[in-house]
């Protein structure tokens, strides 16, 4: 007989500790948001994850028909001959891994759940040899939340492992769907059926795994085979397995390396959903360092912001988070209007994204002539979608040539740009002298305007993709048919 979570703790008199391996599940703090879409976030004692999204009945991870219990979706750990994961596990074809229970260490819970205070779920397991800390961040209003797994070496001795985020997709009440593969972010994805024709498009509902951590491998198949890859021990196999099949299924990333003795590595990925099938918004971010006088430096940041969807976007913000030893250049971006600042936090708003298209856009930094400083870039539109997370240390260099560096004016948009008859020589300026070089048939000629900077960083047509769906509402699916369409588990 199952207890149910009041039983449970009860029972515990406390919502940190599992103690009924038969009927373990998250007795701990979870994420509880009336105003969502996300309104329920539980991650057990254990590493399930478990997630209801507003007007939904079930959980959008399979857990058999239960609005609150663990559902089949977590963090596993490959350790030579054994797998290490979640202590609950509903289908058959899950249970049947061998999975042996991750040994609960803590868990709790901080923020207030707003965009500069997130809410925070913060798990340490241990087993095989290593400690996990798991942290899941959300914001209210976000169709996505993010997770950090930090994996530490706690033997005595270098060991192999294969990191595994795994989920039994029960997307909008619906045991059934179809998978896509981005192979630009190497995102995953569930996606439910067309609302209007029941076949795979863009238009249906979509829950996804987005890496923003580099490495990673992939799978998307039906429910069990996705199991079966886990219970394998070995990196994914980069496939989609009938993926324009209506049918039970499930996806997974997977990350693999070795690790030396109390050495700690952070995997990360965005779990994102999209009640309009939406696919999130990339972002990339690089460094033009040119070192100054002494000890500081100042350096241009560029960002490139891409939309993959076909209808334009409107950025509610892009944040840029500077690292202690980087101080904002006021009046200095390019491309976008000024931020607000606050601390090393920058602010920036007001941005139009063309349906399948990038913006770009630069700042100053000024900071350390040795190190480059991080920059972190991140975001969300007014739509909900996702700007996934980027940083200055996954790029050594810039990947557009328009980039302006340091030394150049950096317009801002408030600033008026001079007309042709502004761009003249007044009869004070000094006139170009026959020594003086003239421009060469290979160098490019002045247009009428003064200073085209700006216009550079303006959006181009390039889509470079990034695929984060975002997951909606739809009716609730008859419970009679998706239990009949259960039967395989």
């Amino acid at each position: 007989m199952r207890l149910s979570k009041k039983l449970v703790i009860a029972a515990l008199g406390s919502a940190t500790l599992v103690l009924n391996s038969l009927a373990a599940f998250a007795a701990g703090p979870t994420i509880e948001d009336t105003e969502g879409p996300l309104v329920r976030i539980a991650i057990s004692d254990t590493l399930n994850c478990s997630i209801n999204y507003k007007g939904d009945r079930y959980n959008e991870f399979y857990n058999g028909y239960s609005t609150t219990n663990p559902a089949d979706c977590g963090t596993f750990l490959a350790v030579g001959s054994e797998l290490f994961g979640p202590g609950v596990l509903k289908s058959r074809s899950a249970k049947s891994m061998g999975t042996i229970a991750w040994t609960p260490v803590s868990q709790t819970k901080s923020g207030m759940g707003t965009q500069a205070d997130p809410w925070v779920l913060t798990t340490v397991v241990r087993g095989g040899g290593f400690e996990i800390t798991q942290t899941d961040t959300y914001s209210t209003g976000n169709d996505f939340y993010a997770t950090t797994t930090s994996v530490k070496n706690v033997s005595g001795a270098a060991q192999d492992f294969t990191l595994y985020h795994a989920a039994d997709c029960y997307l909008q009440d619906d045991d059934y769907g179809f998978g896509e593969y981005d192979a630009n972010t190497g995102t995953v994805i569930c996606r439910a059926k067309d609302p209007e024709t029941g076949e795979h498009s863009d238009r249906g509902r979509v829950e996804q795994f987005v890496p923003t951590t580099a490495g990673s491998n992939y799978y998307y198949g039906a429910f069990y085979q996705v199991w079966d890859k886990v219970e394998n021990r070995t990196p994914l196999p980069n496939k989609l397995e009938r993926a324009d099949s209506n049918r039970d299924n499930g996806m997974a990333l997977s990350w693999t390396r070795t690790l030396e003795p109390n050495a700690t590595v952070d995997y990360s990925l965005v779990t994102s959903f999209s009640p309009k099938g939406q696919v999130a918004l990339s972002s990339a971010t690089c460094a033009v360092a040119q070192p100054g006088a002494d000890s500081t430096a100042t350096r241009t940041i560029g960002v490139t912001i891409t939309n993959p969807n076909r209808d334009v976007k409107s950025v509610q913000t892009v944040v840029a988070t500077l690292s202690d030893d980087a101080t904002y250049v006021p009046q200095s971006v390019s491309g976008a209007p000024e931020p607000t600042v606050a601390g090393k936090v920058l602010t920036f708003k007001n941005l139009e994204l063309p349906a399948n298209g990038s913006v770009k856009f630069s700042f100053l930094i000024a900071g350390s002539a040795e190190v480059t400083p991080l920059v972190k870039i991140s975001g969300t539109t007014t739509s909900g979608a996702a700007i996934v997370e980027s940083d200055t240390s996954q790029s050594s260099t810039c990947d557009f040539p328009e980039l302006p560096t340091p030394e150049q004016s950096q317009p801002t948009p408030e600033q008026p740009q001079p007309t042709a008859e502004q761009s003249q020589p007044t009869p004070e300026q000094a006139q170009p002298t026959a020594e003086q070089s003239q421009p060469t048939p290979e160098q490019p000629q002045p247009t009428g305007s003064k200073s085209t900077e700006g216009n550079k960083l303006a959006s181009t047509g390039a889509n470079t993709g990034v695929a984060i769906a975002f997951v909606g509402l739809l009716g609730v699916a008859g419970v009679g048919l998706v239990a009949a369409r259960r039967r395989a588990h």
